[in-house]
């Protein structure tokens, strides 16, 4: 079934690529899922990200906003020297336009540019409420990793999903360090429900059935559903595949393109199919 045409839809199929930053086409399309999940079952509540850099995804989660429901965006922007590992270098000037660009409402929005470790969870919630997304992705030292997830943890409504970037990707061991130290002392039951290309999507235990579901039920995700593991007492899908040496040049070959250069991988397929009709 083909997706209906809305500014977020084409924002996550084409437009994110115009906005510099990182987000893979599988994450996106897991935001998309969990976003328009919400919104048909109207589970409301804010948008919140830690680290916005040019707002690649910041602009999606704005663009999912239902109603009166805002989004609260931090990040560092200038103040780089409180960047210990150099993940990102926000801009604000460039996320103002880019949040422009895509006609994200100003007013709907909250920039706080601050550490993290400064920022409140009564001040997050005064300003836009409790948030039903919340990506993290600001620093990647274990101490940083910790504060952001505790923050998320205050912030999400019970329906509420934590996005966090970067985990067990090699280069960033201290996020999965991170994420383990605030697993083993959280406050609430909170658990993950998948692993995306580069994130970890977790909620409230009592919900996990719910978006797995819409996982399972969106057509484009099932594309790349490489196995389902048990972790963390969850049968968790997994929407990612190393290239492994061992594999055959063409595997090795076909495994890179379809999880690192997807948009590249769907438009091939769509030209196989057309030249087989």
């Amino acid at each position: 079934m083909r997706s209906k045409s809305t500014p977020l839809r084409s924002y996550i199929v084409r437009d994110r690529n115009k906005v510099e930053g990182w987000l893979s086409r599988i994450d996106a399309e897991i935001i998309y899922a969990i976003a328009n999940a919400q919104a048909e079952e109207n589970l409301r509540g804010a948008a919140a990200e830690i680290g916005l850099h040019h707002g690649k995804l910041f602009i999606a989660l704005c663009l999912a906003l239902q109603d009166a429901e805002k989004a609260y965006g931090v990040d560092l922007f200038n103040n780089q020297k409180l960047n210990r590992d150099g993940s990102g270098s926000g801009n604000k000037s460039i996320l103002e336009a880019n949040l422009s660009t895509f006609g994200v409402d100003s007013r709907r929005v909250v920039l706080d540019a601050r550490s993290s470790e400064e920022v409140e969870a009564a001040e997050i919630q005064t300003a836009v409420g409790k948030a039903r997304i919340f990506s993290v992705d600001g620093g990647h030292w274990l101490e940083i990793v910790e504060n952001d997830l505790r923050l998320a943890e205050e912030c999400i409504t019970d329906h509420g999903v934590i996005a966090l970037d970067d985990f067990h990707r090699p280069e960033w061991p201290e996020v999965s360090a991170g994420y383990l130290a605030w697993y083993g002392n959280r406050t609430k039951p909170i658990v993950p429900f998948a692993i995306g290309f580069n994130k970890l999507y977790l909620c409230q235990d009592a919900w996990v059935g719910f978006y797995q579901k819409t996982l399972e039920d969106n057509p484009l995700l099932a594309r790349f559903l490489a196995k389902r593991y048990r972790f963390q007492g969850q049968l968790v899908p997994v929407y990612n595949a190393f290239v492994v040496p061992e594999a055959t040049a063409w595997r090795r070959f076909y495994t890179f393109i379809k999880f690192h250069n997807t948009d590249l991988y769907l438009r091939l397929h769509m030209l196989r199919n057309k030249l087989r009709q």
